[in-house]
């Protein structure tokens, strides 16, 4: 009886070894988690530019950092605003509800005419179509990062 429960016991961890050595299927390239990479802008040189953000309507400016729509019920938004230290007003409005996250120290905020005393590394809730205001009274630019989720 000793003996059968030893290959049992043998067998068992035999078989556990081999599923525990074998690796999942990976997803095939651009399917799975994330899709592949944006490709970077580049100058006629064919080098990406010195700084990535264009200018925005709100006086500021701003790049995507990630986009995807293969959800057939929402659609998703990584985009980053920065702001110059010039201490004037600038205001965004996201159509849809977002989360901010501020990488830098973010001056004066103010969401729906709210004032909110955040600092670098916080991270707030927008709702739908807020006005956020951002004022830079540093010396640095504000940049702020917002994960925008929009329903289809």
């Amino acid at each position: 009886m000793r003996a059968s429960f030893l290959l049992a016991i043998g067998i068992v961890t035999t078989g556990l070894g081999q599923a525990c050595a074998q690796e999942p299927p990976r997803a095939a390239e651009g399917r799975g988690l994330l899709p592949k990479p944006a490709a970077m802008p580049t100058t006629l040189e064919g080098t990406p530019p010195p700084h990535p953000f264009l200018p925005d309507p709100s006086g500021g400016f701003s790049r995507t950092i990630f986009e995807t729509d293969e959800d057939p019920n929402f659609k998703i938004v990584i985009r980053d605003f920065s702001f110059p230290p010039d201490r004037q007003p600038h205001t965004i409005t996201i159509p849809s509800a977002a989360f901010m996250h501020f990488l830098t120290e973010p001056g004066e905020v103010r969401i729906a005419r709210q004032p909110l005393p955040l600092h670098t590394g916080v991270r707030t809730a927008v709702p739908a179509g807020a006005p956020i205001e951002v004022i830079n009274n540093g010396e640095q630019h504000v940049v702020m990062r917002a994960l925008i989720v929009e329903a289809k």
